[in-house]
């Protein structure tokens, strides 16, 4: 069983006749843009070449040559050499994960893209997808966590078949579906077969039942609304055997309810029934949360769609990876000599781990196998003691949860509208009805994005005084609460002014009293967070959530949104990454999304430091950056204090992920300094960020903290890429802010405490292999004193902080650093000779010393 190598590679236009490609693995990722020229006639005509099956073999090879030196051109091609599986190596394999932002080149069949493997000859990979060690899939780009998908041990694979091979008006296809072509026999598959054709009635009740896997058999098409855009979907029966279309929306409805993780729609009409939109549908179903889609992107034969379903569910259930599976699929359809069909199954999907169902039958696995890791990344079993009750409770939750109806934003509308127009004529009037309002409706929610109340008024100077009025009586009213408005004037209009919702993180440090006005448990549980004690702290808030679930939503929304911010960050910090996906993507989601879209922000940095925590890399960057490009145009229209905190630990994060891959020894020298620039770019805006918050609040904040621990691990990182690049200065600045960090301790948050010196740590380990190996180094007895005064951290860390329980780490991610980092100096301090390259090769092996907790 393979593990995959991410590769992703981000297409993006210039023009029309240029494209610009950029690339990002563990491996490293290239220093810029790659501008591409592309001849669009030349490839929409050999496309169309091969949507008719009229391509030759050449013009294939011909559109492989055009496609490959698009998809992986120069710098690109470089770096994905460099990440190649080498040839004797059948456990290691690379996924080409293609986040393509532009249209028409989204449309294009990139698998059947080809190109040189090798510097030094013209040896070509015939097609990149049939190559053994190769998986390609498009990726839709979203700012959420990617979804983490597993079956259940022992159960066989559950399929649901439906399919609509003969509708009138549309053409009868032979093809059988899984149900009748599938593989016979196989005890660890278990298909259920509905009528053919299928009707929208017998897929609802079927789709009540939950399965892994749905697989349809017929017709794709699309209709226009009355709007004019384009709705795809599936064509079915209709009750009276008539045909109709299942849109991919209500698709998605379905199987979500089924919690389906893989979608294989198999037509064999994509040119003709989807036309432009012919990968519409995996778009469509994996933007609307499906895990995973497979959808046919040519005409197949019928015997070949057979072909690819046989060998796809045998390997699927036998416990291969969804890139294994679709990869024996394709090379089943190839062996028949066929030349372009191989190249029709396309795969959408978000998630790296696509190892999805483990079967009891399989051989158990130990370190090595492909799903041992994967449960290693997410959470592993969980510990005796671990209060399974709050785990499920959570679950359920999470899947229960809706926003009360008091969240309903129609009924404060009305009401603000209908005072409005009571008082309309009485001076003053609009403003004053719009406080009585709030003050009696509050805390209910004003609705996604803005209110725009358009208020009539003679003079932009009156419309400014009641502006001013209606602010301070904001003010003087909600002092000791949580009030979530202020009132601004409207963009592009003279008369007018909007109500706007204040950010969470705001109203809290804007608002003294306001912890003193929350429900008792939350301030309970956020006091155990603020002390370390983060199961203790889940236990109250799901306590709370369950009570507000049994009595129609208690809490008001601003203590909803703060729960789940609170839950999300005790999770993480306890390693909890399944949980944490959950409510993630379920609760806090819905949250943000719909009604406090403020939240949104927060919620990117935690799904990114998850990520991070399981070394994917490259989505965790994407978070980070999604979150600056959020919040950079609200510091253009105003400085506010907490948009100033959130845009500045935005930075921090993005530099951390920046260091992490400059970490890694594989990739040449040059490309690990370009990550470690990067990351001090980064970091300079994130202190810029908060230079600036001092100067407008006149105080810090205790995200300050991060910035200095990463910024002391940035010279321990450039210290790893280049020895002979850093001084003594340089050390000594590290020193100093790995240890503002975590001094003065009674100002500090237990885990900040541990954190920072878990940094200063690092940092002094560092400096010791530097005195003993650089040429401006002390030499051995200045490297002795850093790890004697490592060791002394490490060992005070432990015995005041973990041994004492007063910060609970997580036992994923923290706590086998800190093991690891002071195994290293006690072995350092045991050795008689420390100026041995040999030696420091060996601790500079070990990763997860050098790169800073979060």
């Amino acid at each position: 069983m393979r593990e995959y190598l991410d590769f992703r590679v981000e297409i993006t236009a210039f023009d029309d006749t240029a494209w610009a490609v950029q690339a990002s693995c563990p491996v490293g990722e290239t220093r810029s843009t790659t501008a591409v020229s592309v001849d669009r006639r030349r490839i929409d005509k050999l496309v169309a070449e091969l949507d008719g099956r009229r391509i030759s073999a050449g013009a294939c090879f011909e559109l492989g040559t055009l496609l490959g030196g698009i998809l992986l051109p120069g710098e690109v091609l470089d770096l994905f050499r460099a990440a190649f599986p080498g040839e004797s190596d059948a456990t290691a394999g690379i996924r080409l994960r293609l986040v393509v932002r532009e249209s028409w080149a989204a449309s294009l069949p990139w698998e059947f893209a080809h190109v040189p493997l090798r510097a030094d000859d013209d040896a070509l990979v015939p097609y990149l997808a049939l190559h053994p060690a190769v998986s390609i899939m498009r990726h839709e780009a979203m700012p959420s966590p990617q979804p983490v998908l597993e079956g259940t041990d022992g159960a066989p694979l559950s399929v649901l078949s439906a399919s609509a091979r003969q509708l009138p008006g549309l053409p009868a296809l032979a093809a059988a579906d899984l149900g009748t072509q599938g593989p016979a026999g196989n005890t660890r598959l278990r298909v259920e077969r509905l009528p053919d054709p299928v009707t929208a009635a017998a897929l609802e009740s079927a789709l009540c039942t939950s399965y892994d896997v749905f697989h349809f058999a017929g017709h794709a098409m699309h209709r226009s609304r009355l709007d004019g855009s384009d709705m795809v979907g599936l064509a079915i029966a209709d009750d009276g055997g008539r045909e109709a279309l299942l849109s991919a929306e209500k698709l998605a409805v379905l199987l979500k309810a089924a919690k389906v993780k893989i979608a294989v729609i198999n037509t064999c009409n994509p040119t003709e029934g989807l036309g432009a939109h012919r990968l519409g549908l995996g778009t469509l179903l994996v933007e609307a949360g499906v895990p995973a889609v497979v959808v046919m992107q040519l005409p197949v034969e019928d015997a070949h769609a057979a072909a690819f379903s046989r060998a796809f569910y045998t390997a699927l259930a036998a416990g291969a990876s969804l890139d294994e599976a679709v990869s024996e699929g394709r090379r089943r359809i190839a062996a028949s000599g066929i030349l372009s069909d191989w190249g029709a199954p396309v795969v959408f999907c978000r998630s790296i781990h696509n190892t999805f169902f483990t079967r009891a039958a399989a051989p158990a696995a130990d370190a090595t196998d492909h799903t041992a890791s994967y449960r290693a990344g997410h959470g592993g079993p969980r510990p005796a003691g671990d209060g399974t009750r709050i785990w499920q409770a959570l679950h359920q939750l999470c899947e229960e949860w809706e926003p009360s109806d008091s969240l309903d934003e129609r009924t404060e509308i009305t009401r603000v509208t209908a005072l409005r127009e009571a008082s309309a004529s009485e001076p003053g009037a609009p403003a004053a009805a719009l406080i009585r309002v709030l003050a009696e409706a509050y805390p209910s929610a004003i609705g996604e994005g803005e209110l725009l109340l358009r208020l009539d008024v003679a003079h932009r100077r009156r419309l400014s005084a009641l502006v001013r009025e209606a602010n301070q009586a904001l003010t003087a009213r909600n002092r000791d609460e949580l009030s979530r408005f202020s009132i601004t004037g409207v963009k592009d209009t003279e008369q007018g002014y909007c109500l706007r919702r204040r950010p969470v993180t705001d109203l809290i440090e804007r608002s003294p009293a306001a912890h003193a006005k929350l429900d008792y448990h939350l301030r309970l549980a956020f006091g155990l967070y603020d002390v370390g004690d983060y199961r203790q702290s889940i236990a109250h808030l799901v306590d709370r959530l369950e009570s507000s679930q049994r009595n129609h939503g208690l809490l008001t929304v601003p203590e909803h949104s703060l729960l789940f911010y609170y839950l999300s960050k005790s999770l993480l910090k306890l390693n909890r990454y399944e949980e944490l996906l959950v409510v993630l993507e379920g609760p806090y989601r819905k949250l943000s999304q719909s009604v406090l879209a403020d939240l949104e922000v927060e919620r990117l940095h935690i799904a990114g430091v998850r990520h991070r925590q399981l070394g994917e890399l490259g989505p965790a960057q994407t978070c980070f950056e999604a979150a600056i490009a959020t919040l950079e145009p609200s510091l253009r229209a105003a400085r506010e204090p907490a948009v100033l905190c959130s845009l500045g630990d935005s930075w921090v994060l993005l530099a951390q992920c920046r260091l992490e891959q400059a970490l890694s020894p594989s990739p040449p020298e040059l490309v690990r300094n370009a990550a470690l620039r990067s990351a001090h770019e980064a970091l300079r805006n994130g202190s810029t960020q908060f230079a600036e918050l001092r100067g407008v609040t006149g105080v810090g904040t205790h995200y300050e903290g991060r910035l200095n621990g990463t910024t002391a691990f940035a010279t321990v990182v450039s210290s790893l890429v280049n020895l002979q690049a850093v001084t003594q200065p340089m050390w000594d600045k590290a020193v100093e802010s790995a240890r503002g960090g975590f001094t003065p301790e009674r100002d500090r948050k237990p885990f900040g405490i541990v954190a920072g010196k878990f940094a200063l740590s690092s940092v002094l380990l560092a400096q010791a292999r530097w005195h003993c190996l650089a040429r401006a180094g002390s030499g051995e007895s200045r490297a002795r004193e850093c790890v004697s005064q490592a060791f002394a951290l490490l060992t005070s860390l432990r015995t005041d902080y973990m041994d004492t329980k007063r910060v609970h780490l997580g036992h994923q991610f923290e706590i086998p650093k800190i093991e690891l980092a002071t195994r290293t100096s006690e072995e350092l301090a045991s050795c008689e000779k420390l100026a041995d390259a040999g030696l420091w090769k060996g601790i500079v092996s070990r990763e997860a010393i050098w790169s800073p907790l979060v």
